[in-house]
């Protein structure tokens, strides 16, 4: 299997353009959607907030991501579907542009050929002039990514648009969506080799097909593919299904393992590191991702530690907020509390998941985490995927001869 993509590193810095969406996809965390968009003053003072050479986000000397300011930083759009306020893009991006020449503090110097956007779309608004000619203005700079589920049968079940059809039924996106793919594939031919598909329950039978189609139809070559992270209400019938799914799956990867890569039986999921991690203090005072890292500017004004504690993904709004883009960041010491909260000796309460084998494979979303429980409680739900995952992700390096890792 050929190795994944290579993200970008630096700052991420996102922008929640608007909470509005064209689509209503039946897994969505976002649960307050409502029809407003961001005012473009708001943007530009959050902005000139990040251009500070101050040390906002409270890192200390020794922590992991202190070198963040050094990498660069990339403007994340979303919404939403942040395309459907394409506007605020680009006039954002270009005041980004503006305010790193004239700027003149040392983060400015080091971001002005080091700055990056990035956004998610759900694909279905490529055929808009006025979308299209934003892309093409900035797709030197700009990655866009469309989340693509699978085959037409689970994406169009999933992933539907918010309208209905002539007799009350349901529109999947995925005939939109391919209507559009090539002028896709030749704008960002880079980044039309990768999809990032979020798998339920309703996708287990589907796995297979999906795999298929995107590799050889869509001619994904990197498929990010996972499972939500809140409760999929599978059973056991479920997980053997997933079983006979996973076999077949790693055995198309493995014909095909010199041009594609799946992230669902990546290295990762071997968990070699176990003995070594599970009493090693260092990796218990890491979390799963960047929250507390990554400042997101909500469509109010208001400043969060990363796009999941905005107010429309939280049942109870203004939680750990950092600040906001007219006092600055009044509240620094939240991102720090975030990023404390989501390590793994903080939020995995259970002894049990300390001391479980698979532990390092189990992924956890702490602002998804705090929005069921309220507090730094890491989920639960797919532990059994995730052993399943472990078992195939053996399967697979094992036919490679590169499992078990043999240790020196």
């Amino acid at each position: 299997m050929i190795d994944n993509l290579k993200n970008k590193e630096g700052l991420n810095v996102t922008i929640n353009t608007t909470e509005d969406c064209n689509m209503r996809c039946k897994y969505c965390y976002e649960i307050n959607k409502t029809k407003r968009s961001i005012d473009f003053e708001k943007c530009k003072k959050f902005i000139d907030l990040l251009l500070s050479d101050e040390n906002y986000l409270g890192f200390e000397e020794n922590e992991r991501a202190s070198g963040l300011w050094e990498k660069g930083v990339i403007i994340d759009f979303i919404g939403g579907d942040a395309l459907m306020n394409v506007d605020i893009c680009d006039k954002t991006l270009t005041y980004l542009v503006y305010k790193l020449n004239i700027t003149k503090t040392e983060r400015a110097k080091k971001w002005r050929d080091s700055w990056r956007c990035s956004i998610s779309s759900n694909g279905t608004l490529l055929g808009d002039p006025k979308v299209r000619a934003f892309l093409e203005k900035w797709s030197k700079n700009i990655s866009l990514s469309i989340s693509i589920d699978g085959c037409p049968e689970i994406h169009d079940k999933n992933r539907i648009m918010a309208y209905r059809g002539p007799n009350g039924e349901e529109v999947g996106s995925m005939d939109i969506i391919l209507k559009n793919w090539d002028w896709y594939k030749k704008t960002f031919p880079y980044e039309s080799l990768s999809t990032k598909a979020t798998c339920s329950r309703d996708t287990i039978p589907y796995l297979y097909d999906s795999l298929v189609f995107m590799h050889e139809t869509l001619g994904l070559k990197y498929i990010n593919q996972n499972f939500i992270m809140e409760d999929t209400g599978c059973t056991e019938e479920d997980y053997n299904i997933l079983r006979e799914q996973m076999q077949k799956c790693i055995d198309y990867v493995y014909e095909h393992r010199n041009e594609m890569f799946w992230s669902m039986i990546d290295k990762h999921f071997l968990c070699a590191n176990y003995e070594e991690n599970k009493d090693s203090e260092e990796y218990w005072h890491k979390g799963h991702c960047g929250s507390g890292c990554m400042p997101a500017l909500s469509i109010d004004g208001d400043i969060y530690p990363c796009f999941r504690w905005l107010p429309h993904t939280q049942k109870e709004k203004g939680v750990m907020c950092v600040g906001n883009v007219d006092e600055g960041f009044t509240h620094s010491e939240n991102f720090k509390n975030v990023r404390e909260g989501a390590y793994r000796c903080s939020c995995t309460k259970d002894p049990e998941c300390r001391e479980c084998e698979f532990e390092e494979a189990c992924a956890y979303c702490i602002g998804g985490c705090y929005a069921e429980y309220g507090d730094f409680v890491r989920t639960t739900h797919i532990c059994e995927i995730t052993k399943i995952q472990v078992e195939y992700a053996r399967k697979y390096w094992e036919r490679l001869g590169e499992y078990p890792i043999k240790k020196d």
